[in-house]
């Protein structure tokens, strides 16, 4: 795990120079798009950082490849972390920055397993109940997992609510191996 600290002190720069510049949008899908292909050809991040590739030929190419493509925000921001050896941190860097945004807009997003599929109605009625007791906007995150059997979890940045039926059953198991019987 890589130092947060050094991903927190970049992403509130590159937030700042994005809201100064009234970008926050632009900027916060770029380097999303950006963390996206760099996850999926780990070789770019990796020739980005090697020691042995000089600064001034990753300069060139990330100028040849994204002069066009990036936001001259994002671009600079981009040549700043090649030119520190801070590039390895691109990642955690976006995820620190969607945080930022995500708390500058007010929204919050709830990652929400289900065994099935739910329909739009009850989405939205998990919405509006999450947004009452958050007091912010809520974007529902679905993705299904067969393997909690039934019922729901929940995620709110750091808080879960498990109503699984696996885990249910899980803490019925273990409170049944704790009893002693004579």
């Amino acid at each position: 795990m890589k130092d947060t600290r050094v991903a927190k002190r970049y992403s509130h720069a590159l937030f700042n120079v994005a809201l100064g510049r009234g970008t926050i949008d632009i900027v916060s899908s770029e380097i999303f798009q950006l963390k996206s292909f760099s996850d999926k050809d780990k070789r770019f991040i990796g020739f980005l950082a090697a020691p042995q590739v000089p600064t001034e030929q990753k300069v060139d190419m990330v100028r040849t490849l994204f002069t066009t493509r990036l936001s001259p925000s994002l671009l600079s921001f981009l040549l700043l972390l090649i030119e520190k050896g801070r590039v390895g941190y691109l990642g955690e860097i976006a995820r620190e920055f969607e945080k930022l945004v995500e708390d500058y807009k007010g929204l919050i997003k709830a990652r929400v397993t289900t065994a099935i599929h739910i329909e739009e109605e009850y989405k939205e009625r998990l919405r509006e109940k999450l947004m009452s007791v958050t007091n912010k906007k809520v974007e529902i995150l679905h993705r299904i997992d067969k393997n909690i059997m039934g019922g729901i979890i929940v995620q709110l940045n750091y808080n879960i609510i498990d109503k699984s039926v696996k885990s249910q059953l899980e803490s019925l198991k273990h409170d049944l191996m704790s009893l002693k019987v004579y």
